[in-house]
């Protein structure tokens, strides 16, 4: 028993020191190591972007090249991988399957238990690189479809596309991903990512601590907010049923996914550059169209109606992530593992700043149960 008050949720509790990204939620500003998220999401590749959280600088031309190289290397599936891929079973959601390739990628290494810095940077490199591969060949074993092997002269969005699909993707559509890859590689000491540190701080290897993360963002309170966003609009179905279906939600008291931040109190600064990456793709569509007018849509009601503003709640990251990854044609239990394919990047960061400085996270609680008192013999309890 303690004297201290619990700090729910741990609310402005500072437990790690980070030069990975910084967040001001009143501002509504985000920075990856000393960048303006605004500048990186117009002008940065997510290679760029995973070379300087990773490394601590934006790369030259020959380190973008090398880094690029060492990827594209290790995306290729071995027959054990490929056998790995078609034991998961199809039935499930797509994040269940990412966390099971991922934990079973590590026990195909034989190098999974090394912690030191050499050995854990090229294990991020290997996960960074295969997951892609292995979610999309996933993907297609469940349509009946044959794995594409990886195009080794794609970039990392496009390639993952590619093999999702079969077919090279549009450029614009392809830089959409890429962006869309970018704003979401870190975001601070969110649940994923603490949980990532909880785990390699335990002194757990590796491939357990992103396993660690993948299932947290699994949650709807975190990535998997996202899958429920799209539903929502297409439960919507059309641009002009937005108000009527949101206040049948409230009245139900359900919870509209893709709005309002536990940081941000104004709208999240990545929500800007993916609504222009949505408009995007409605340029190359007139499905993707109708997928941006409804969130449109939504996003007028939230920014009018009274349940909302009192709240200063906006939308999220996940709110324009929605219409955006299925217009890229990802499907709807895909929609987190994506999310992770690009946050593995935060997370292998975090990985490596706490194993630089680790000392085992173990907070306290306030115990709040009965009082000491004597033991009851079997017999004699009622």
């Amino acid at each position: 028993m303690t004297s201290e008050a619990p700090v729910r949720g741990l609310d402005n509790v500072v437990v790690a020191s980070t030069r990975l990204s910084a967040i001001d939620g009143t501002a509504g500003r985000l920075i990856y190591a000393g960048y303006a998220i605004h500048d990186l999401a117009e002008q940065a590749s997510f290679e760029e972007v995973a070379y300087l959280l990773w490394y601590g600088e934006l790369p030259s031309a020959e380190q973008l090249g090398a880094f690029r190289g060492r990827l594209a290397a290790e995306r290729a599936l071995s027959a054990a991988e490929l056998a790995l891929v078609r034991g998961v079973p199809a039935g499930g959601h797509g994040m269940d399957a990412m966390r099971t390739l991922i934990s079973g990628l590590g026990q195909l290494d034989s190098e999974a238990d090394a912690l030191d810095s050499a050995a854990v940077e090229q294990i991020g490199v290997r996960v960074l690189a295969k997951a892609p591969t292995l979610i999309a060949a996933w993907d297609r074993a469940r349509r009946g479809l044959e794995p594409v092997a990886p195009e080794q002269s794609l970039g990392h969005a496009a390639n993952f596309l590619y093999m999702l699909h079969g077919e090279a993707p549009a450029p614009e559509a392809a830089r959409a991903f890429d962006t869309y890859l970018v704003l979401l590689a870190e975001h601070g000491l969110n649940a994923s990512t603490f949980a990532a540190r909880v785990a390699i701080g335990a002194g757990a290897d590796v491939y357990c601590a992103l396993v660690a993360a993948i299932g947290t963002l699994k949650g709807l309170l975190h990535g998997g907010a996202n899958q429920k966003a799209m539903e929502t609009f297409l439960a919507i179905g059309a641009p002009e049923q937005a108000a009527s279906y949101i206040d049948a939600m409230l009245a139900r008291h359900e919870r509209l996914m893709g709005v309002g931040h536990r940081i941000y109190k104004v709208e999240d600064p990545r929500v800007r550059h993916l609504r222009r990456c949505v408009k995007t793709m409605a340029g190359l569509n007139g499905d993707a169209e109708r997928w941006q007018a409804i969130a449109d849509a939504v996003g007028g009601v939230v920014a009018t109606h009274p349940h909302f503003t009192k709240r200063q709640l906006n939308p999220n990251v996940e709110f324009y992530s929605a219409p955006l990854l299925y217009s890229l044609g990802l499907p709807l239990d895909l929609f987190t593992a994506a999310f992770a394919l690009s946050r593995t990047v935060g997370w292998m960061g975090h990985i490596r700043e706490q194993l630089a400085d680790n000392r085992l996270i173990r907070p306290k609680s306030d115990y709040v149960g009965p009082s000491v008192h004597p033991f009851t013999q079997l017999a004699e309890r009622n």
